[in-house]
């Protein structure tokens, strides 16, 4: 398969750090990595009354859009893909092809869904952000409350959960998991992680942990006295009358499989609860994403404080902040824009959900194959800016 240049890095894997053993109190609770981002202004979100669901992009944008996608497929064989466009005033373009699975031959259509991987995170969060909003939670609270015997868990806060200043172990780095077929249960994988240490004491640095987004789900379950996936339909779908989005244990029929070349990957198809279990069309997943900017989830001041701390990730002009993350083009092509979103992916699935604060374009993209979600979007990005 062709390459396509990047802008963007693909957003997986993990940062370690190391920690002296012989630091005082003090200097343990002072964050020592590389530089965050600036705090970003309200002013940058969009309008509500911006985005026209019911209405499609007009003929020769949408004959240009599927034109990329064709010459896409063409040119790389993709295996499959959901895209969907908000462009504010004008409407909604979407597009579903490809294979649900290569081998059986069963193609996808208007009714096949897309595992979010990571981008599930960002669901996470904003349940997370109504728990405290109603006064159910505190982001001080401690992970001593419902998991006293996790390595400095009296020290460890819900933000520091939310934005991966833990120190916890990831249990995707662990070889054995890498390696295994099985799908572990969120129990299963907390036991795998309790095995390890934590990588620094929290606050100390940052580190990308997919264990601490299971410890968010596990939480919302103990103070909603629901299942995850309950939990989801009830303050995400059922709210905004998104019919494909859940969270999801199995695999159902209709989702597209992730893919390596022609065969099917059925472990990549399905992540852990809370860090990377939501499925969706790509629509549904644009429109959360919308109604989260637009303040009809959560109030807009506390989406923008998601953003207060933007810690540097893994890649040049990419920060995390509680759940959700920026790209800064002025770092990464010395460009004056910035994206609000989320990304993910596996080695066989890649995906990403952004707001682009200059054109105020909202997109996401799934694809079932190791085919990079970032370089799609900027290529739709470049037709519909022109």
């Amino acid at each position: 398969m062709k390459k396509i240049n990047l802008t963007l890095g693909i957003l997986i894997g993990l940062i370690i750090f190391s920690c002296s053993s012989n630091q005082t109190l003090l200097a343990q609770n002072k964050y020592k990595g590389a530089p965050k981002h600036q705090e970003l202004g309200i002013d940058i979100f969009p309008d509500s009354t911006n985005y026209i669901l019911d209405q499609s992009l007009e003929s020769e944008l949408t004959i240009k859009l599927n034109q990329k996608i064709d010459e896409l497929f063409e040119k790389h064989n993709v295996t499959g893909i959901t895209a969907t466009v908000l462009v504010p005033e004008k409407g909604i373009w979407e597009t579903n092809r490809g294979f649900i699975s290569k081998p059986e031959n069963i193609h996808i259509d208007s009714l096949s869904v897309f595992s979010w991987m990571s981008v599930s995170k960002l669901i996470t969060s904003t349940i997370i952000h109504q728990l405290v909003l109603e006064g159910k939670l505190s982001f001080k609270d401690k992970l001593s409350k419902w998991y006293p015997e996790i390595q400095y868990s009296k020290k460890i806060t819900i933000e520091q959960l939310l934005n991966h200043t833990n120190g916890i172990y990831s249990f995707n780095a662990d070889p054995d998991f890498q390696s295994s077929n099985k799908n572990f249960s969120p129990e299963e994988l907390l036991e795998r992680f309790k095995a390890k240490k934590n990588l620094f004491k929290p606050n100390e640095y940052w580190s990308y942990t997919n264990t601490g987004y299971v410890l968010l789900a596990l939480i919302i379950e103990k103070v909603e006295a629901k299942i995850f996936k309950q939990v989801v339909k009830e303050r995400i779908s059922d709210a905004l009358n998104l019919k494909t989005l859940k969270a999801s244990k199995e695999i159902p029929s209709n989702l597209a499989l992730a893919h390596n070349k022609d065969s099917v990957i059925p472990k990549d198809s399905s992540g852990p609860m809370g860090a990377g279990n939501i499925i969706s069309d790509s629509k549904d997943i644009a429109v959360f994403l919308s109604a989260l900017l637009t303040g009809k989830i959560i109030p807009i001041e506390m989406v923008q404080a998601m953003m207060k701390d933007l810690y540097p990730m893994f890649d040049k002009g990419t920060y995390y902040g509680n759940g959700i993350m920026l790209y800064d083009f002025k770092e990464l092509n010395n460009t004056d824009n910035l994206w609000i979103g989320h990304s993910g992916g596996t080695e066989n699935y890649k995906t990403i959900a952004f707001y682009d604060v200059k054109s105020k374009v909202i997109m996401a993209i799934s694809i079932n194959q190791n085919f990079p979600a970032e370089a799609v979007a900027n290529k739709l990005m470049e037709i519909i800016t022109k």
